[in-house]
């Protein structure tokens, strides 16, 4: 084949539709974190290098984790899906494995560098993706270590800026309950990707069947509703109508997903693949709209990072669906 028929392969392995997404969940962890122990309202103090080291780092543990799993899945694929990389002939199976293993190092390494505590959250990731890459094809259950995968990014982008410990205490996290308190935050978010991810796996693997089961088809779209309920619910007491607006891209175009691109089956699964960072905008909405009404000496324009915070999840939703077109993002 091609060189260009290679790299294509390649891209299709690494999922690098959904890399935009790895990005936003990444960075909307990060920001949250800022926002709770720095000076969110000095752009001087945003530390936009760490920013992309803990991107990176999310960026390498996601592509390991495809890297492996096409690996421990090369005799499933050369059954069902013979036209994939390995199957095929494009690369040597130990290429993939030795990369897998050199990009789960490198991204676990590079996480330690910017706090122990996202160090700790690497590792976490990596164990979760040997998990889901072993039990995939055997249980229906291995999407919760998939979904707890995801979910992890907001924390991997979150600790970064869980400073010292006599910092801590000086500004009273070291009471406990209200370090408890603050990790709410990150914690209620997660739960809402991660139920947005089992529901997207359940999804596809139940709308598929001649004739799926009821119960599993009705949980499936719970949990593909969830994130309208968890990704705003610090805010929504104070600001209402910017959770309002913030849930409206993703409720759009989750109904799109169910009604236009609902068949054939891999374009569904792509159209709500490329929602994930819709997920992120409906937190990020109501916190930057609440941030800039507790500001009235400033305006958004003074507040640079915050833009981003609520432009970035809308280009990685358009960046992955155009490279959607590029390679297919499952």
């Amino acid at each position: 084949m091609s060189h260009p028929g290679k790299l294509r392969a390649l891209l299709a392995t690494l999922r690098i539709a959904n890399a935009p997404s790895v990005v936003s969940n990444v960075f909307l962890g990060f920001m949250v974190g800022w926002i709770q122990v720095g000076e969110f309202w000095k752009p001087s103090e945003m530390d936009w290098g760490r920013a992309c080291l803990a991107a990176l780092s999310g960026l390498m543990l996601y592509f390991s984790g495809n890297l492996a799993n096409d690996w421990f899945d090369q005799k499933w694929d050369a059954e069902k899906r013979p036209e994939r990389a390995l199957p095929s002939g494009l690369f040597k199976p130990g290429s993939y494995l030795a990369f897998a293993l050199i990009l789960a190092v490198g991204g676990t390494s590079l996480a330690f560098t910017l706090h122990p505590l996202c160090g700790f959250t690497a590792i976490l990731i990596v164990s979760l993706i040997a998990l889901y890459t072993a039990y995939h094809k055997r249980t229906i259950w291995a999407v919760i270590p998939m979904g707890l995968c995801r979910a992890g990014l907001y924390f991997l982008g979150y600790f970064v800026w869980w400073l010292s410990l006599d910092y801590l205490e000086s500004i009273g996290y070291a009471s406990g309950s209200l370090a408890l308190k603050k990790l709410a935050i990150p914690a209620v978010i997660g739960f809402g990707l991660f139920s947005y991810i089992v529901g997207l796996s359940l999804s596809a693997r139940y709308e598929g069947m001649g004739d799926p089961p009821r119960g599993p088809r009705m949980l499936s779209l719970i949990m593909l509703l969830v994130p309208l309920a968890a990704m705003p619910g610090n805010f929504m007491t104070g600001y209402l109508v910017p959770g309002f607006l913030g849930m409206l891209p993703f409720a759009v175009w989750l109904a799109l997903a169910r009604t236009s691109f609902k068949q054939p089956i891999p374009r569904y699964v792509s159209a709500l693949l490329a929602g994930i960072p819709l997920v992120d905008l409906i937190a990020a909405v109501p916190i930057v709209m609440g941030l800039d009404a507790r500001m009235p000496t400033l305006g958004l324009r003074d507040l640079p990072h915050l833009i981003v915070m609520l432009v970035l999840p809308l280009v990685a939703f358009v960046l992955g669906r155009a490279l959607q077109k590029l390679a297919p993002a499952t």
